[in-house]
């Protein structure tokens, strides 16, 4: 399997003071703008970036456009287009209307740029401070429109990212462009020989010589609902999104002589893939890598157990019988804030000056419990609220902290964002104390997750 060049995002700046606090929607929404660079392939790429607050009042998760610069622009020369776009989704959103990761909202004559909108899990952008689960707009043309309608949202973006030497895609979106052409894959694809199910967020990975399934527990009725529907034996194609703990995603063009992926610097252990293809009716089972997805052989007694744990919320192994890999079907529990519930809750109480707003894990829930406990990243949590909130002291005023944190057997790197009033100093001094704690106890792999702090008032001190 041959690597791409990727980009790290893991070193986060200080989140700069935006250039523009602009009200959208009065008393509702508001939209910060930043202007920054970025590092990259070919040189410094001068940004605005777009970030939103409001819109999580209504249950959609707050959004990031991040839009290239143009030569000879002024940096106070920001466009206003995205101030109309996000009151349109604040208004779709008071009304209901919610998107998630892998939506789209496609335009008719009147265009966003000329250009649809595709939503993805947002990347850090360092100098940036983000809402948690927040997700970027990412500008595509007709023909990447289509593509993501036929193939998913992963296909694309791994396309993007292999272009733009960026994983797992580049997060500023550039008007000029030249859009990934998927005219043979159309033609040549073997998801438009079968049955395709849209499914942002279920992934899909290969790793440890086996194939994972993650599924995320909030959508168990929905995938009761569509277990159902299905045929016995058709085959069925789950068009998976682009998991956050993955090291890599494949990468497919017709003709390719074997596989290959975009990857992280230095990753390469847990690949996913844009599809998983379930081939029921089959002598035995046996995973294997497809274009850019998997394939999984089932027989009929294996497929009808899948497709009950499917339905019923429960977790399974089944093995390779015929070759190949085996498949792990495993469920992940978030809450819509975007943390891991179950860690959040017992990771640390609010009692102090310093408190744990979110944990985010960005390496798969399944890998996470294989590699440490939750007790034990739970204790690591709080060692670093407690030894951030030594280095702050009694600071006044509000301050909001975003740590990324990549804990390897060997030790751990950590990344820092903030919001609020606070001296290069003061996060450098926070960024050395974190990366003196005694690092989290990992084994068979990495561990990667974000950790949002806040400095208030306790609720016995307002």
């Amino acid at each position: 399997m041959t690597q791409q060049p990727g980009r790290s995002t893991a070193d986060l700046a200080s989140a700069a003071t935006p250039l523009a606090t602009v009200g959208v929607v009065a008393g509702a929404l508001v939209v910060r703008v930043h202007a920054h660079e970025l590092a990259g392939a070919a040189g410094r790429i001068a940004c605005w970036s777009y970030v939103t607050e409001g819109l999580a009042a209504h249950g959609q998760a707050e959004m990031v456009f991040t839009l290239r610069r143009g030569a000879g622009e002024p940096v106070d020369g920001f466009p206003a287009d995205p101030f109309q776009m996000f009151a349109a989704v604040h208004a779709r959103a008071s009304a209901g209307q919610r998107v998630g990761p892998g939506g789209l909202t496609r335009f008719g004559d009147a265009k966003f740029f000329d250009c649809h909108v595709l939503y993805a899990h947002a990347q850090p952008v360092p100098g940036v401070a983000l809402p948690p689960r927040c997700l970027a707009l990412v500008l595509i043309d007709d023909d990447e429109c289509r593509a993501v309608l036929e193939f998913g949202s992963a296909r694309l973006l791994g396309r993007m990212g292999q272009a733009a030497r960026w994983y797992p895609f580049p997060p500023w979106n550039d008007r000029r462009r030249r859009g990934v052409s998927f005219a043979r894959s159309f033609d040549a694809s073997v998801l438009m020989k079968i049955a395709r199910v849209g499914a942002g967020e279920v992934y899909v990975c290969a790793s440890d010589d086996r194939l994972t399934i993650s599924m995320p527990r909030a959508e168990q009725a929905l995938w009761r609902e569509r277990i159902a529907a299905l045929p016995d034996t058709a085959p069925l194609a789950l068009l998976t999104g682009v998991d956050p703990g993955a090291d890599g995603c494949l990468v497919w063009v017709p003709g390719q002589a074997q596989p290959e992926a975009i990857t992280r610097p230095g990753g390469g252990g847990r690949i996913c893939g844009c599809f998983l293809a379930l081939i029921g009716d089959q002598p035995g089972c046996g995973g294997k890598l497809l274009e850019d997805g998997m394939a999984m052989e089932l027989t009929t007694e294996a497929w009808q157990a899948l497709r009950r744990a499917l339905a019923e919320g429960r977790e399974l192994t089944i093995a390779a019988t015929s070759g190949g890999m085996p498949l792990v079907l495993t469920w992940r529990d978030e809450d819509r804030a975007g943390g891991a519930a179950g860690l959040a809750s017992g990771a640390a109480p609010d009692t102090g000056t310093i408190a744990i707003s979110q944990v985010q894990l960005l390496t798969a829930e399944a890998d996470v419990t294989a590699r440490t406990s939750t007790a034990e990243l739970a204790r690591f949590c709080d060692a670093i609220r407690a030894c951030v909130a030594r280095v702050l002291g009694d600071r006044a005023g509000e301050l909001e902290l975003l740590l990324r944190l990549h804990c390897a057997p060997g030790g751990h790197d950590v990344g820092l964002a903030h919001r609020g009033e606070a001296s290069p100093e003061m996060l450098q001094a926070v960024l050395d104390a974190v990366g003196a704690l005694p690092p989290l106890a990992v084994r068979g792999g990495d561990v990667a997750f974000e950790l949002q702090l806040s400095n208030r008032a306790p609720r016995d001190r307002q």
